[in-house]
């Protein structure tokens, strides 16, 4: 992943401050993480998240080793954390208040459940089957609820630049449902 992020950065000393960085703070921010979401795989891509951050904010940073440094570091994957956290909480009540209005006699209807999870699920391996940069956006949309300018700013593109790849990844999605007869 070191090499994915080196090749964001720009001249070669900012990539061996980086590189000293993420040597030096990548298991404190992902610990940092995982004590908020209680989910490795979450604390993970937050991780990730605040890196893409830290790499946009690097002349910002003189020591790797400072403890001004490792607090910066830390505030950013806490509060990229905490906007996950917010995030599946959100979706967590959400999800609740749908379901408010569903008297307590009436039982979910299993084959409609298994039907959902199936189309879950056939979603999930056809947007797999997309092109890199628009299951991405998909993903950063849709599971992530982000806004089309937090992509865009994620991402390092503009915003048209999102919307266009999310209406060919629809495209696309739409043609191969509708080709397969899914």
């Amino acid at each position: 992943m070191l090499a994915f992020y080196l090749a964001l950065v720009d001249d070669e000393p900012s990539r061996l401050l980086f590189e000293e960085l993420y040597l030096a703070h990548r298991h404190t921010m992902v610990c940092a993480a995982t004590r908020i979401l209680h989910d490795q795989m979450l604390a993970e891509d937050a991780t990730h998240d605040a890196f893409i951050r830290i790499i946009n904010h690097l002349e910002k940073i003189s020591d790797p080793h400072c403890h001004k440094t490792r607090s910066f570091v830390v505030l950013i994957v806490r509060n990229i954390a905490l906007d996950y956290y917010r995030r599946m909480k959100r979706l967590a009540e959400t999800s609740f208040d749908e379901n408010e209005f569903i008297f307590e006699d009436q039982e979910p209807d299993p084959a409609e459940l298994f039907e959902q999870m199936e189309n879950r699920d056939l979603f999930r391996q056809k947007a797999a089957k997309l092109r890199p940069i628009y299951a991405e956006v998909l993903a950063l949309r849709y599971s992530f609820e982000y806004t089309d300018r937090e992509i865009a700013e994620l991402l390092g593109i503009s915003g048209e630049t999102v919307r266009t790849r999310l209406r060919r990844a629809r495209q696309q999605l739409r043609l191969d449902f509708e080709e397969k007869g899914d």
